[in-house]
């Protein structure tokens, strides 16, 4: 969707919730981003397919944070392919955020992501770790096994968006119009195929999964994941999951009894906390001397 604002055209400016702008890459791609706290140093980038709900937290962050938020498209001009010649859309939007990086003069950020806006931050943990500062990794890990269980699949197969937005809330009644309005804000982009084929597997982006294993041994960029015990996705995945837990070298890990999958929405102002909190350790060096301690992993068969 296009929409003049201020003579300058924004692709993408309904997947935004107030100000929006836009960005050329150097391929010519378009990119719609939200930018908040332009007050302060220190860069956060979050990424999504959209930012409706998630406004109070890229706000929350603002406060301490220079954030973007990038929104993760499903078309134009790629350049990330698979060997039938389609867009590995993982790894498009992964290359998206490096080359918004280039463009903007950014040379280092602290990533955020929330279940599918951790790909772009696994994205750079594999190709360019030297611009991460650290990275949150919350609601989702990349997959080692296959699935323990098939709650969120099961739901995603009914094709009821209401029913399955409502199992992902702690708080139906407080949370569920709210999600609905931002679903029916975007149209045929809250169910575009990308979302199913990509957005919850950031595995893909590895040719094998042992090459996964050596990466998730080898860190050298600061993680941390965070849960909601509630989370059908959390465990759905509950193996994968906790052998990135034990085995992500150096990684900082929480687990919020009671919690669910769009926990922005049911306690936004805990997501904040838990990412600054996150931070804060890292920057403390708690975790820098665990990184160059040899890596000894902890088996989950």
């Amino acid at each position: 969707m296009r929409r003049q604002t201020n003579n300058i055209i924004i692709m993408e400016q309904n997947k935004v919730k107030g100000l929006a702008k836009s960005i050329v890459l150097p391929n010519g791609a378009e990119l719609t981003y939200c930018e908040r706290g332009e007050q302060n140093k220190d860069i956060i980038i979050t990424t999504a397919f959209y930012f409706h709900t998630f406004m109070p937290v890229i706000e929350g962050l603002a406060k301490r944070y220079h954030v973007y938020g990038i929104v993760m498209r499903f078309d134009g001009i790629t350049d990330q392919k698979n060997a039938d010649g389609s867009t590995h859309w993982g790894k498009q939007w992964g290359k998206d955020v490096y080359d918004f990086c280039q463009q903007m003069g950014i040379t280092r950020y602290i990533h955020v992501g929330k279940c599918h806006g951790t790909i772009p931050g696994w994205y750079m943990v594999k190709n360019h770790p030297e611009m991460l500062d650290c990275f949150a990794s919350f609601y989702l890990a990349p997959h080692i096994y296959k699935e323990h269980g098939d709650r969120w699949t099961s739901l995603m197969a009914c094709g009821d968006l209401k029913k399955l937005m409502a199992n992902a809330l702690r708080d139906p009644l407080g949370g569920l119009q709210k999600k609905m309005e931002e679903l029916n804000s975007l149209g045929g982009s809250a169910t575009s195929p990308e979302i199913t084929m990509y957005g919850g597997y950031s595995e893909l982006l590895w040719d094998s999964t042992d090459d996964l294993k050596q990466t998730l041994h080898n860190m050298t960029v600061p993680v941390g994941y965070c849960f909601g015990s509630t989370d059908p996705l959390f465990l759905d995945h509950y193996r994968s999951n906790m052998y990135a837990v034990l085995n992500t070298k150096g990684a900082t890990t929480t687990f919020l009894q009671g919690e669910c999958h769009l926990m922005e929405l049911d306690s936004p102002e805990r997501v904040v906390s838990g990412v600054l909190s996150f931070i804060d350790e890292v920057h403390k060096g708690f975790v820098a001397k665990i990184l160059q301690e040899p890596f000894r992993p902890t088996e989950t068969e």
